[in-house]
């Protein structure tokens, strides 16, 4: 983060605010396909707020001259390297003027009342909040696995309530909450899991609240789907070692039970959908080939990630 800055575009807020209720931090790399649809609802909005889009972009495409073109008041931070999600949403972070930060990803349509949802709901009192996850895709058996094995905690239908760790793609904090957690690791993957796991560490809580809704574009082809997994499988076993988990707290009793990590977390997900999504089950058996390939491709990376020396990066 000490790579200078090249900052351009409109310094002021989508609402021409200097001091905005909300600040909303866009992460991209690479994002051309998908930066146009997440920022025109952005744009467009349904509330009275005053609020601010920042945009980080270290990708090498024309991102950031469609995001001036879709929504011109938007601050677009661009480096000159490839920038990691979490330190891409730090960086925003650090640039923005509201005291509540949103983060959604650059490739998620905001649902009209996300603003006015993730405001009110840290105004309220929450230290994290996160949503709904809704995928995209719903045509590609791919994305409808992705989605069951990635999002089952964060579907639109699922209860809400507390959770242990909150989706980037989809939250709301609070700047001291943010501060106080230090901010999301620079990693590629399970950055949000460590930022949350940290939250909860200092005395913090996590609430789930499926009203606040985006539309994610899940992957359609296999293999990026399987790398995706097995990359968050080896960020995950990284932030096992940084960061207490809710499961299991000693990272000597998560490598005992690393064996049995893929039962483990297929019963966590058939238990979960049970519970809270009984009519999602019918969706996990009818993918169950394509879920299965990435149920293991994640395990996969958990061994990766454990066998690498501890100052090695996955």
């Amino acid at each position: 983060m000490n790579e200078a800055i090249d900052t351009h575009a409109c310094q002021t807020a989508v609402n021409a605010s200097r001091h905005p209720a909300l600040s909303v931090v866009v992460p991209a790399y690479n994002s051309a396909r998908t930066i146009e649809r997440c920022l025109m609802a952005l744009r467009t909005q349904q509330t009275a707020l005053q609020f601010e889009v920042i945009v980080v972009d270290s990708g090498l495409d024309d991102t950031a001259l469609q995001a001036q073109r879709v929504l011109p008041q938007a601050r677009i931070i661009q480096r000159t390297e490839r920038t990691t999600p979490g330190e891409a949403r730090n960086i925003g972070a650090a640039a923005a003027r509201g005291d509540v930060l949103g983060f959604v990803d650059s490739d998620t349509c905001p649902a009209p009342d996300w603003v006015e949802t993730a405001y009110h709901a840290i105004a309220s009192g929450s230290d994290v909040v996160c949503g709904s996850v809704a995928n995209a895709n719903p045509h590609s058996a791919v994305s409808r696995a992705e989605e069951l094995l990635m999002f089952n905690e964060f579907l639109t239908d699922s209860p809400r309530g507390p959770r242990w760790f909150a989706v980037s793609a989809n939250m709301a904090v609070r700047r001291d909450v943010f501060e106080r957690a230090g901010g999301f690791p620079d990693w590629r993957g399970a950055e949000d899991v460590a930022f949350s796991r940290r939250v909860v560490g200092a005395g913090g809580s996590i609430e789930f609240l499926p009203e606040l809704r985006v539309l994610h574009d899940n992957r359609t082809d296999l293999r990026p789907f399987l790398r995706n997994q097995l990359m968050i499988g080896r960020y995950t076993a990284r932030a096992r070692r940084e960061v207490p988990f809710a499961d299991t707290g000693s990272f000597a009793l998560f490598l005992l039970l690393l064996p049995l990590a893929p039962l483990a977390k297929l019963s966590k997900i058939i238990i979960r959908l049970a519970l809270g999504n009984p009519r999602r089950l019918l969706g996990l058996m009818r993918e169950f080939p394509i879920f299965a390939m990435g149920l293991f491709a994640y395990c996969g990376g958990l061994v990766l990630g454990t066998l690498r020396p501890r100052d090695a990066r996955p």
